[in-house]
């Protein structure tokens, strides 16, 4: 799982009227498309999930409920494309491994538009290449056979993101984790295997990612008793986990 962010902070750090000029559009293809054929070829033929942008609004009065993930796509969506030029390069030049994550996706309309955008360019077209969702707004859990319908062919549940907006939280006051309102919470785990359950029905893959399976290593059997795919955590925590 690639984090988009973390890997082009450095070039999105000028965030002037610029960036929009050709030259950066280019340079912004050209850097994107050299970090994820490193990607690929370290760990072909392994799968490769590029998370598309989640950039916060930095003016936002609470920046995790603001103008992010796919919706920030419907205002403006440059970046988005340029990120789409990006992985159509990879994949026209052999590279089967690599797939798509959507971040924060709060409505089925939102998938729809970025999934017509993927046709638009003609990356639904290879067989290989997937198209997933990041699960972690609750809407998902309801609409989940809906997002599937649309062309969703994998999730990955967040269950930062998950835990703060179902249990109405905030992650970063270690006080309601300390009271057991955190990931582990009974509210979270069925929500958890009625995804995983869901997906499984419908024939598409689900895997976790987020800090879920290391703050609470105890989830770890009963994900696996679940059915869940894959698990994902940081490289520091593979070992422990």
């Amino acid at each position: 799982l690639l984090r988009s962010e973390l890997m082009l902070a450095e070039l999105l750090s000028d965030r002037t009227l610029a960036k929009w000029q050709e030259s950066f559009q280019q340079r912004f293809i050209a850097t994107l498309t050299d970090y994820l054929r490193q990607f690929s070829q370290a760990f072909a033929p392994r799968p490769v999930f590029y998370r598309s942008l989640d950039l916060y609004g930095q003016d936002a009065t609470n920046p995790v409920l603001g103008d992010r993930g796919t919706n920030s796509y419907l205002s403006d969506p440059t970046l988005f494309d340029l990120e789409l030029l990006a992985l159509k390069s990879l994949v026209e030049s052999g590279f089967d491994n690599i797939s798509l994550i959507l971040p924060f996706v709060r409505s089925v309309d939102e998938f729809t538009f970025c999934y017509q955008r993927l046709e638009a360019v003609g990356l639904t077209s290879y067989v290989a290449f997937q198209v997933w969702l990041m699960a972690e707004v609750p809407s998902v859990i309801l609409l989940l056979p809906e997002y599937i319908r649309a062309g969703v062919q994998g999730i990955a549940i967040g269950t930062n993101d998950l835990t703060q907006l179902l249990l109405g939280v905030d992650r970063e006051q270690s006080k309601f984790s300390d009271r057991g309102v955190n990931a582990n919470h009974p509210a979270m785990q069925q929500a958890i295997a009625q995804m995983i359950a869901t997906a499984h029905q419908h024939n598409i893959e689900c895997c976790i990612c987020g800090q879920a399976p290391v703050e609470h290593p105890e989830l770890i059997e009963k994900l696996i008793q679940w059915g869940v795919d894959a698990i994902s955590v940081e490289p520091d925590a593979v070992p422990q986990t």
